[in-house]
């Protein structure tokens, strides 16, 4: 039996997990899955990797002294060890944290399993670890944002004065006041802008900026969410605010790529090459206003170190805020799109 290289077995695996048709895995270049796996590859072969190295190795069919199906448990161990200054694979910028170890053990144990179907390996030595040698997982409490943080945001957001601001701003807004899932931002078709329940909505008609909302039958009203569960398919009301960055999204759009794009199918946030927008730079987006906020706010005052700063935690701050405010719980989960209270128990310790 002939057995891929390192790298082909990678892409290999990618392909699989990008074509699913439930919770597919995001296969954009800027990915960062394939860091990683490079990173590992390199530490099978006892080097480092360096940016011209990783390139290189790209284009190479081999790459390790020690070949990636001949890994032990002992090799993953070595591999998912912090040492001091240590930075993570897939952010040089960043120190590797006991989550990060958690989250490239589980590539390392999908990429092994997927190739033990194929009979590539005998064994997959990451889950070869003993349990105590294995990275804990993530306690299973959502993260929110300090009040005095979450009040600040909106300082941060940027004003609808270019292209990338307008896009921007239409995205966090969605995730800010309507706490829209990462994925539902990411898979949000111009279709599913509705002016009623079941009209589309006609962005080529003018609409005054401070027309009042359902007064005229073409205004932006509603968004309807075509999820896969039973769930997750509703109708969400527009606030104004949200309806009037979403219109300024569409006019940049629409001069900078034409037309086509901003009709029926086409997505309404998308990549620089019109391909779906990477959840890594729906990450950037939200975190980038997150940190400015987080970096404006007074060192006296309640100043708390930030523990996530991506899209999930603006929409768990939101629904966090809802309860506070008295929405019943069946009316958030009714707007989050989950079918049971349950699903709101990872952030009852912020309530």
């Amino acid at each position: 039996m002939s057995i891929p290289s390192g790298i082909e077995v990678f892409n290999e695996w990618l392909s699989h997990e990008g074509s699913k048709s439930w919770d597919p895995l995001d296969t954009s270049p800027d990915g960062n899955y394939e860091k990683v796996w490079l990173a590992w590859l390199y530490h099978l072969s006892g080097e480092q990797p360096s940016q011209e190295s990783a390139a290189q190795a790209k284009r190479s069919p081999t790459l390790a002294n020690k070949p990636w199906n001949e890994a032990e448990a002992v090799d993953v161990q070595s591999f998912l060890r912090i040492r001091e200054g240590q930075r993570a694979h897939h952010h040089p910028d960043r120190q590797i944290s006991p989550v990060t170890r958690r989250r490239y053990w589980r590539l390392l144990e999908r990429i092994y399993d997927h190739a033990l179907e194929h009979g590539w390996v005998q064994a997959n030595p990451a889950t070869g670890l003993e349990p105590m040698e294995r990275p804990p997982s993530e306690d299973g409490k959502g993260h929110c944002l300090p009040p005095l943080l979450w009040k600040a945001l909106p300082r941060q957001f940027p004003q609808a004065d270019g292209y990338q601001n307008a896009r921007d701003r239409a995205i966090v807004l969605l995730l800010y006041e309507m706490a829209l899932a990462p994925e539902e931002v990411r898979a949000l078709l111009w279709k599913d802008l509705r002016s009623s329940e079941s009209v589309v909505w006609d962005g080529n008609t003018q609409e005054p900026d401070d027309q009042e909302q359902g007064a005229a039958s073409n205004t932006l009203r509603y968004l309807h969410i075509d999820g896969g569960r039973a769930a997750q398919q509703r109708l969400l009301e527009v606030s104004p605010n949200v309806a009037k960055a979403l219109r300024a999204w569409r006019g940049f759009s629409r001069a900078q790529r034409g037309a086509s794009v901003v009709d029926g199918e086409h997505m309404v946030f998308y990549s620089r090459r019109g391909g779906p927008l990477s959840i890594r730079m729906l990450f950037h987006v939200a975190s980038q206003i997150i940190q400015r906020a987080h970096e404006a706010q007074p060192e006296n005052g309640q100043k708390f170190p930030l523990q996530r700063v991506g899209p999930q935690v603006l929409r768990n701050t939101a629904i966090v805020q809802w309860l506070r405010a008295g929405v019943p719980e069946l009316e958030v989960i009714a707007r989050i799109g989950v079918d049971s209270t349950r699903a709101l128990r990872h952030l009852q310790h912020y309530l």
